[in-house]
């Protein structure tokens, strides 16, 4: 009686194995089709991602100058102070939203964020445009994704491949 147990349960496991949905193969033939594919789909978020930036400056009718990597900036209050250079220490003071308009974070009254140029662990948009600007200026800096928190967002506020538009203050430099 024991063995018929057994062998019922073995067999019963056997049948359920068969039974269960196979997983799907990607919808590829190969590697190069899955590259291919890969490349198309971020081109065309690219170029999505640009019409948009496109049309968000037209709408505010600022004269924002384009980099070279894609970051769109506007410095709105000039200042004659120190420029912003590498491994300088930047304290700002900042708002950061969405191009939708939407805030995604932003200083706490009367504290001001600070980061060493090109080394801490902010957007690589926002390195970048903080050396286009003087101590006492404010600017508005545009980052495509790939110069903000690109495919995974920041698992927190900010969701994947999104644009983002920083209103900054340079306060001081150290």
């Amino acid at each position: 009686m024991h063995k018929l147990v057994v062998l019922f349960i073995v067999f019963t496991g056997l049948i359920s194995c068969e039974n269960e949905p196979k997983k799907n193969d990607l919808p590829f033939e190969n590697k190069d089709d899955y590259e291919t594919t890969m490349i198309l789909s971020h081109q065309e978020f690219l170029k999505k991602e640009k019409a948009k930036i496109n049309e968000f400056i037209d709408s505010t009718g600022m004269p924002f100058s384009r980099t070279g990597t894609g970051l769109q900036f506007y410095i709105y209050q000039k200042s004659n102070g120190d420029s912003i250079k590498s491994k300088n220490v930047a304290f700002i003071a900042y708002t950061l939203t969405s191009l939708e308009g939407d805030t995604l974070y932003k200083s706490p009254e009367g504290k001001l964020q600070e980061f060493m140029v090109d080394y801490d662990t902010v957007e690589s948009g926002l390195h970048e445009g903080i050396k286009k600007m003087r101590v006492g200026e404010k600017a508005l800096f545009i980052l495509p994704a790939h110069l903000a928190h690109g495919i995974s967002g920041d698992n927190a506020a900010i969701p994947s491949q999104t644009t983002l538009l920083y209103n900054v203050h340079l306060v001081g430099k150290k």
